[in-house]
């Protein structure tokens, strides 16, 4: 080998080496930088998607008002803390206080558990065994407890464990809240950040992929929201016409399983197959369709709202939300959706320039061929 090729050899090498640990030093900072920002993830997913929601209301205050971005942004953030907290604060001393309540009561033994009455047997499938268990807790609740010793040990674990999860989601959202008024605040620098980024990633077509996702955010956050809210309001409706007890309480739990994919059908259905113990059958039945048509609602609106503004079709947003939340929980909804839409749009711009040129690779092929005289 002459002295030139290993000389050339000597620089390859060299260059490589300085390459790979280039590209190593920049993985290490990077994996280091998502390890300390791993903690803060969640919350600034759910930020982003709140700023992105409520933009349009927040740019309908600023002009209506006139106010600065800064300070629109501050009434939007207080009023989202507000919405979230003050309805949470009031269920949880409600509760608090009816837990105090029962325990004193169970403590000097004064509670009180009255008999079932003879239609709960006439419920449909668990009539019988209801009122066998409800007849036992009442004649002999310190009896029926140790009997079902296990079963209420576990579901006090698992309500408990339940009650810290939701304070800890609490938390999160709220935090999430905040640093969403951090990015309306600085909305503008936020979206010259992101169109930046998605030209760097995807060229000219960056900023259209941008745009989708917002479309796309905003279409699932109705799709999901307005439609648990829509929900929420006509049971509570048939809460208060049925004059079921603690109906707000009822309804504020059709808007939470609502909103977390739940479907309210859980709750109402065992709710309607209850009015038939104190309701006339023909009202227990008007009040059972109700139920089914109210829970069974959100399966047509979310898909038809979903894809509202959006030339992806609406199955592949639906279908993208559905599948996000299976794999990631609720911030799956817009997470999945929004990644199937670019997939989407990716997929379709790759079939678009594939057809184009075989078209054009035909049109040429058609040219080069000598005509017939």
């Amino acid at each position: 080998m002459s002295q030139t090729d290993l000389q050339a050899d000597r620089q390859f090498t060299k260059r490589a080496l300085e390459a790979a640990i280039r590209i190593a030093a920049v993985f290490f900072i990077a994996s280091w930088c998502y390890d300390i920002i791993k903690p803060f993830l969640a919350p600034i997913i759910w930020a982003a998607i709140i700023a992105v929601a409520v933009k349009p209301v927040s740019d309908w205050i600023e002009v209506k008002t006139g106010l600065s971005r800064k300070l629109t942004a501050t009434l939007v953030t207080v009023s989202l803390l507000a919405a979230l907290i003050a309805p949470a604060s009031i269920v949880a001393d409600k509760i608090t206080e009816n837990i105090q309540t029962v325990s004193a009561q169970v403590e000097k033994g004064e509670f009180d558990l009255p008999n079932p009455e003879e239609k709960v047997k006439e419920w449909p499938l668990i009539g019988e065994k209801v009122h066998a268990a409800w007849d036992d807790a009442a004649n002999n609740l310190e009896g029926f407890l140790k009997k079902h010793d296990t079963q209420v040990k576990e579901a006090g674990r698992v309500v408990f464990s339940k009650a810290a999860g939701i304070t800890v989601s609490l938390l999160v959202m709220v935090f999430s809240i905040i640093i969403a008024g951090v990015f309306l605040a600085g909305a503008d620098g936020s979206e010259r950040f992101v169109t930046r980024l998605s030209k760097r990633l995807a060229g000219e077509k960056g900023a259209k992929f941008a745009n989708l996702a917002s479309v796309t955010v905003r279409n699932v956050t109705r799709g999901i929201l307005g439609v648990a809210i829509l929900q929420a309001l006509l049971a509570g409706l048939g809460f208060y016409l049925i004059d079921l007890p603690a109906a707000p309480l009822l309804a504020l739990l059709v808007l939470v399983m609502s909103i977390i994919q739940i479907n309210p059908l859980l709750l109402m259905v065992p709710l309607a197959i209850y009015v038939f113990s104190f309701a006339s059958p023909v009202v227990a039945v008007i009040y059972m369709i109700w139920s089914i048509a109210v829970g069974l609602m959100d399966n047509v609106l979310k898909p038809l709202i979903m894809g509202k503004g959006s030339q992806v079709p609406m199955m592949v947003i639906f279908l993208g939300a559905v599948g996000g939340f299976i794999t990631m929980g609720f911030v799956g909804l817009f997470v999945g959706a929004v990644i199937m839409v670019l997939g989407y749009e990716l997929f379709s711009a790759w079939l678009s320039d594939n057809q184009e040129t075989t078209s054009n690779s035909s049109t040429e092929k058609t040219l080069e061929q000598p005509s017939e005289s």
